[in-house]
């Protein structure tokens, strides 16, 4: 039904009563506002349409270094965790006892070849060594005086004046009396050796790492009085699984990443393999020397690189990842025009990423995504691809 058939029909309706007029007119209007608006949002919305469309359309090309990614040959390794320690760790302690007179230093510092560590109280040493002597000097005069009654017996002998067994009885007291000299003078000798061990020196040019005594504490033999630790040589100490074991052989370069330092690579050699591996892990311990680093310290945390095979893989420039909700990718450019890519991502290898999916030999991607490319983004090549 059209309109004016719908017109001539309410031609022949009853006219309304005035409450019925006042309702309908009103129920006109509210209709009349609607459509008006309704008109208004069609006419906006085709124009921000228009003019998108029209933007795009004229949206000037963004120039952008490309890169076309290639495939390459990549080291297949496996990553063995394990910590850098020094190869002289040396526990300091006391070979007498006594009481501790010095022990200046303090954990952290460095101390040299040959400096003095500690200093023992040497008043029983001393008492010991007077000892010994008084025992070396009753020793010799005993010996002296056997010596005598051995001349003097030998010149009566002969002539009657003695009997042999007076004779040979002051020869054994002679010998005896020399073999206690001797004796005494080693307890002598002893007793002055300890006399050169109150003072304590360091064994190697390295660090004080722990100090267990301090002055006026009891010095006891083999007790450690601290522990100082050399700087000289480095190992990476690392537990290596033994299907890896047959790639590593004693004095073989190997590269091993320090985390301190910003996964940075240094170059070690095989020192050894510890040919005894764990029951349980089915793990060898493998040390590597270290070169010689100020920025390397013992008990720093490592990845030992073991290289098993190569395989071919997709690699992009480091600078190409974007990151767009919350995941990574890059901008491929086709046509002109710049799509993003989610990609999955493997190892880091220096100033480049391993791709692992999301990337086909040969394709073309942005070098570096400046903050004013979207997906969609015109794109003009600068200098060409690389």
């Amino acid at each position: 039904m059209n309109r004016l058939t719908t017109y001539a029909l309410d031609l022949h309706r009853p006219v309304p009563s005035v409450r019925e007029t006042g309702t309908l007119s009103t129920g006109r209007s509210v209709q009349a506002c609607t459509v008006a608006v309704l008109s208004m949002c069609v006419l906006l919305l085709a124009a921000c349409t228009d003019g998108s469309i029209s933007s795009r359309s004229v949206a000037t090309p963004v120039a952008a270094e490309v890169a076309v990614v290639r495939q390459a040959r990549l080291p297949v390794t496996n990553d063995v965790t394990g910590s850098v320690v020094s190869d002289g760790r040396i526990d300091v302690a006391s070979r007498v006892t006594g009481f501790i007179r010095q022990l200046d230093v303090r954990e952290g510092q460095a101390v040299k070849r040959g400096e003095l560590l500690v200093r023992i109280d040497a008043a029983d040493i001393d008492a010991a060594i007077m000892q010994a002597r008084a025992g070396v000097q009753a020793a010799r005069e005993a010996w002296q005086d056997a010596q005598h009654d051995v001349r003097q017996n030998a010149q009566l002998a002969p002539a009657g004046a003695i009997s042999a067994d007076a004779l040979r009885k002051s020869k054994v007291l002679e010998e005896t009396t020399r073999a206690a000299l001797e004796q005494a003078q080693s307890a002598l000798a002893a007793a002055q050796a300890q006399r050169n061990y109150v003072a304590i020196t360091s064994p190697v040019d390295g660090v004080v790492v722990s100090v267990a005594r301090r002055s006026g504490e009891m010095a006891t033999p083999g007790a450690p009085l601290m522990t100082v630790e050399s700087r000289e040589v480095l190992l990476f100490k690392a537990f290596v699984p033994e299907r890896s074991l047959a790639a590593i052989k004693s004095g073989d370069s190997i590269p091993v990443r320090i985390d301190a330092l910003g996964d940075e690579r240094f170059k070690g050699r095989v020192r050894g393999v510890v040919p005894s591996g764990d029951g349980v892990t089915r793990r060898y311990e493998v040390d590597i020397v270290l070169p010689r680093d100020a920025r390397l310290l013992p008990g720093m945390f490592g990845r030992l690189e073991i290289l098993l095979d190569e395989k071919q893989a997709v690699t992009v420039p480091r600078a190409a990842l974007v990151r767009r909700g919350g995941l990574d990718g890059v901008f491929v450019v086709r046509d002109g025009v710049a799509r993003f890519r989610w990609l999955r991502t493997g190892r880091e290898l220096g100033d480049a990423l391993e791709v692992t999916a999301g990337l086909s030999d040969g394709e073309t991607i942005l070098a570096r995504a400046a903050d004013t490319v979207f997906d969609g983004t015109p794109i003009r090549a600068a200098g060409g691809a690389q």
